[in-house]
């Protein structure tokens, strides 16, 4: 025999009949908020559209592109003689180190390659974020080579191909040189230094 009053049994089944509204509440609160997409989906959009060269819907994947988007991207195909762009090995991850209260960040690592007179490789890097209930790209000058670290476009503008003696090639970013400033004959006539070599091409018949 139950030894609950009806009264208790009345009380009981209210509190059950308002945890499942709160509950059905909630659940209907996250499915309305939560984020559209996946990042895999943003990075993968962003890097088909690179490689077929779509700018437009490069920035619809960016978080706040710059100004000079179009700019940054036609100065380092033209400085890199990049015909086509080939991008393989796209892995997402979440991001490892992300303080409390950051936006949920995922870090997508891939393989670029830029198809040209002198091709040439190297590993790439991107940051997505949650950003108004979609997934962006976190965008600066990294995401097209990470050695391109916060510089301007100004600089980006400077990448260059630089035949070597043994027949190979460097991919170098070049920078304008200060008054008086010694940094090499190289690029001496031209007011410039080498900031960085940003990729390296296999002497003609060797394979690596």
């Amino acid at each position: 025999m139950s030894t609950f009053s009806p009264r208790r049994r009345r009380t009981g089944i209210t509190i059950a009949v308002a945890l499942a509204a709160v509950l059905g509440l909630s659940a209907a609160v996250y499915l309305s908020v939560r984020t559209e997409g996946s990042p895999q989906q943003t990075v993968t959009a962003f890097l088909t559209a690179w490689q077929r060269g779509d700018l437009h819907a490069m920035k619809a994947q960016v978080l706040e592109p710059p100004r000079d988007f179009d700019g940054i991207y036609d100065a380092f195909a033209r400085g890199s003689q990049a015909k086509k762009i080939t991008i393989r090995e796209t892995r997402v991850r979440p991001e490892s180190n992300r303080n409390f209260g950051q936006a949920a960040t995922y870090d997508a690592m891939f393989s670029v390659t830029l198809d040209g007179p002198v091709p040439y490789s190297y590993d790439g890097h991107l940051e997505v974020i949650d950003f108004d209930r979609a997934w962006k790209i976190h965008w600066t000058p990294t995401a097209i080579h990470p050695d391109l670290q916060e510089v301007g476009s100004s600089e980006i503008r400077q990448v260059r191909v630089v035949p070597q003696h043994d027949g190979s090639s460097r991919l170098v970013l070049l920078e304008t040189r200060a008054e008086g400033e010694q940094a090499g004959s190289l690029f001496a006539d031209e007011g410039l230094k080498l900031v960085a070599t940003l990729a390296d091409s296999a002497q003609p018949g060797v394979t690596g």
